[in-house]
């Protein structure tokens, strides 16, 4: 058979087998989750002691992620989280997939807690993970914290004055008009993302839906990475998205020298027009990009 009367035929693998690979693929991701949870708590532990002190240090880790940045646009959530002075992770090795966040803060004019909390527990019918470590169908399918049922607690506001969620309700396309709760988002599956204001940052602890995955993001991304997200070299950090300090960067600029050695006593255009940069209608996307 020649080059041009070859066809790409579908394959078929034995449902056993697809069945055996599928299985084997699901164990190697509830290890690798394991692993990932085991890792994060040491990392943790080693740094969390040592920024304790450090102004601002989780205050300038959680803007520097484009998604909490996106959440976090006041300047009194800002200044509110600015009192933030660690942010600790509960999250077994075990069972990964239940977690819980705790926030300390020092002593500020906004509210009388000292801890704000957020958990996400495993739904009423899902069963734990096996103690013995035993891998489970329920952890293999496990994706996302979608699954989980997010918590809610009251913040003990000092005054209506600085009751940021009362000040900065929450106003997006998306909004539930028909829900008793004014800051309440629905959320279809075929939602491309929301428009508007998403009201203060203090949302996320106050009610108990999470639809901007920040929990996640929290979790999953930030904390794993603090003092890359810290330095503002986060994967999902504004210096990662517009490329600072990559190689191709580095490549760039040897070629722009390049240029400039030989282009060296070429005549100056001081008439060239300045590039216009096309400005776009903001959206949040479910991941707050």
């Amino acid at each position: 058979m020649s080059a041009q009367d070859f066809e790409l035929d579908p394959v078929d693998l034995p449902e056993e087998l697809i069945k055996e690979l599928r299985t084997e693929e699901g164990n190697k991701n509830v290890r690798r989750d394991r692993f990932f949870a085991r890792e994060t708590q040491a990392y943790l532990e080693h740094l969390r002691p040592r920024v304790k002190k450090v102004d601002r240090f989780w205050l300038t880790a959680l803007l520097n992620h484009t998604q909490l940045a996106a959440a976090t646009t006041s300047k009194e959530d800002r200044h509110a989280l600015s009192f933030l002075e660690d942010i600790e992770l509960i999250q077994e090795e075990n069972d990964f997939r239940p977690f819980e966040l705790k926030f300390y803060f020092k002593e500020n004019p906004y509210f009388t807690n000292t801890v704000l909390t957020k958990k996400y527990s495993l739904p009423n019918g899902v069963e734990p993970a096996p103690k013995d470590g035993t891998i489970t169908e329920e952890l293999r399918k496990f994706v996302e914290i979608e699954e989980l049922a997010p918590s809610s607690m009251k913040i003990d506001w000092k005054s209506d004055e600085v009751n940021l969620p009362k000040k900065q309700p929450r106003l997006v396309q998306g909004h539930d008009h028909d829900h008793d709760d004014p800051n309440h988002v629905h959320v279809d599956d075929d939602d491309e993302g929301y428009e508007g204001d998403l009201g203060s940052f203090f949302l996320y602890f106050e009610l108990a839906e999470d639809p901007f995955m920040l929990g996640d993001a929290i979790k999953s991304e930030i904390l794993p990475e603090a003092l890359a997200y810290f330095e503002d070299r986060g994967e999902s950090s504004p210096g990662a998205e517009f490329g600072m300090d990559s190689d191709l960067d580095e490549d760039d600029d040897d070629e722009l020298d390049e240029e400039s050695d030989e282009d060296e006593n070429a005549e100056i255009d001081l008439e060239d027009e300045e590039e216009e940069i096309p400005k776009k209608k903001r959206k949040l996307g479910k991941n707050g990009k």
